[in-house]
């Protein structure tokens, strides 16, 4: 496969499929097996799809999106105060990352990756189990002081979009022949471990050939949920080699399955590539909610995902696991 860089982009005929959930989510059986099954058929060819009626209200993405740019608009060194340390906890300023996951195929990154961002994890309250027990993951948010109402908003958004997370893993249940509550209520994703990441991308740097506001990369986790801003900038790799720009829809989130979900159903599901330059001239920003499971719950896939002659492709793996792997050469699953 061709070697492309940061300027290479090729407008792919692919398109992205929409999926609405309105139905589904009011409880129409027949629609549930119908959206099942289109979103078994994105996340097995491309890995992305739009979610249509997705059950949060775009007033609270609006106000997410206010509380980001507010944010990102403090001076440096109030931003520092709450800068991530040896966790994704807390502020990662401009230059603080270089994805070179898939540099050997899509492009290396030979600048640092041109985008700030602001972590917040999962809050673990005093008495729960995993605080209690002294969990790496049972982590203390960095919050931002003498920002009114960032905290509030952030709190509402992070719980609006994990339902929506759990929706999707009832559809994949089901798209997988499980039964739906299977991975929602399993230890795995019933006391998930999700990262909240508010993003801003400065507009490209002409200058700065080979360079990415976030170079290519697949998530680690299990998947992530998107809300983009009005101003483009994502990029997926299709199956045939083809970048394709995810458009601006709106009223949609856009999910995509990450590394975990590909290999926990051995390769069933695609955790597709991807990068975002920001060839906008503008500042732009983007929300992912990363859908992480347990970092303690290994399976080398999920059941009846494989047989006598379709064994697991790969060996047992707790999330934990893939992110120590990571650190020290972690092998991507393939694509």
């Amino acid at each position: 496969m061709k070697t492309n860089t940061a300027n290479d982009f090729k407008i792919s005929k692919e398109s992205i499929a929409v999926i609405d959930f309105g139905e589904y989510m009011a409880g129409d059986i027949s629609a549930f097996k119908k959206v099942a099954e289109e979103v078994k058929l994105a996340s097995e060819h491309l890995g992305f799809f739009f979610i249509k009626n997705h059950g949060v209200s775009q007033s609270l993405i609006d106000r997410m999106f206010e509380q980001t740019e507010r944010f990102h608009a403090l001076p440096l060194e109030k931003k520092m105060e709450v800068k991530a340390l040896t966790t994704s906890v807390g502020y990662l300023p401009l230059g603080g990352q270089t994805q070179q996951s898939y540099a050997a195929l899509y492009g290396e990154s030979k600048h640092p990756d041109r985008s700030a961002s602001f972590y917040i994890r999962r809050e673990y309250g005093p008495e729960h189990p995993d605080r209690l027990a002294g969990k790496p993951w049972a982590l203390d948010n960095h919050w931002p002081k003498n920002l009114e109402g960032f905290r509030e908003v952030a709190q509402e958004y992070f719980e609006a979009l994990t339902r929506v997370a759990r929706r999707i893993l009832v559809l994949h249940a089901s798209a997988l022949g499980l039964p739906p509550d299977f991975l929602a209520e399993h230890e795995a994703f019933r006391d998930g471990n999700h990262t909240l990441r508010l993003l801003n991308y400065p507009a490209a740097d002409p200058a700065l050939e080979g360079q990415f506001g976030i170079g290519p990369h697949s998530d680690y986790g299990y998947g992530s949920i998107l809300a983009q801003s009005k101003l483009p900038g994502l990029e997926i790799i299709t199956r045939s080699g083809e970048w394709v720009q995810a458009p601006v829809i709106e009223g949609c989130l856009l999910f995509n399955n990450g590394d975990m979900c590909q290999r926990w159903t051995n390769d069933k599901f695609r955790s597709a590539p991807h990068r975002v330059i920001n060839r906008t001239g503008k500042e732009r920003h983007s929300i992912p909610l990363f859908v992480n499971p347990r970092e303690d719950v290994s399976f080398d896939c999920f059941p009846g995902l494989s047989d006598p002659t379709t064994p697991p492709k790969y060996k047992p793996q707790s999330f934990g696991e893939a992110l120590a792997e990571r650190k020290n050469n972690y092998k991507l699953p393939s694509n």
